[in-house]
């Protein structure tokens, strides 16, 4: 019997500490290194976890997600019938955009 041990995607992202799918992002991504032969079940080399250890130490965002939309889902519709037939969404799209001149405007500017 030897000694190599080899993980699944799951055991993987379990020893990473994050879940399955942000895994699947990163490394399609091309944020982590991938492995040599990616299927739905694969057998992942110690060696291959130690390397994608040292791409998450070298950039620390490298398997995170960003979860906040940074431009409101509405805004994407400007000039087309939707932005004409949702009022309150438009007032509410202007809102946010009067909110964040006022944000940037307030902030102190780092020079």
């Amino acid at each position: 019997m030897s000694n190599t041990a080899s993980y699944s995607l799951p055991q993987a992202a379990r020893r990473l500490g994050v879940p399955v799918r942000v895994l699947r992002h990163a490394i399609r991504a091309g944020h982590v290194p991938a492995p040599a032969h990616l299927s739905a079940t694969v057998a992942l080399s110690p060696e291959w976890l130690a390397s994608v250890h040292a791409a998450v130490a070298a950039t620390p965002t490298a398997l995170s997600r960003a979860f906040t939309q940074k431009v409101p889902p509405f805004a994407r519709y400007e000039g087309t019938s939707a932005w004409r037939k949702y009022a309150n969404r438009v007032r509410d799209y202007a809102r946010f955009r009067a909110a964040q001149a006022h944000a940037e405007a307030a902030a102190p500017t780092q020079a």
